[in-house]
């Protein structure tokens, strides 16, 4: 269960890079990047977790 609180901690310091830090336009990409792949991958672990 350790790991979903990460996933969500993870996320939430992703939008919170987004929206309160200067960033380039190549880091901006970068972390959207990042808190897409992280949204995706809770999406999936909650799948995961109804289905068992």
């Amino acid at each position: 269960m350790e790991n979903v609180h990460d996933i969500y901690a993870e996320i939430a310091e992703l939008r919170a890079e987004l929206a309160h830090c200067i960033l380039t336009r190549k880091e901006r990409r970068e972390t959207q990047q990042r808190l897409d792949q992280a949204l995706t991958e809770a999406e999936r672990r909650e799948r995961e977790a109804e289905g068992a």
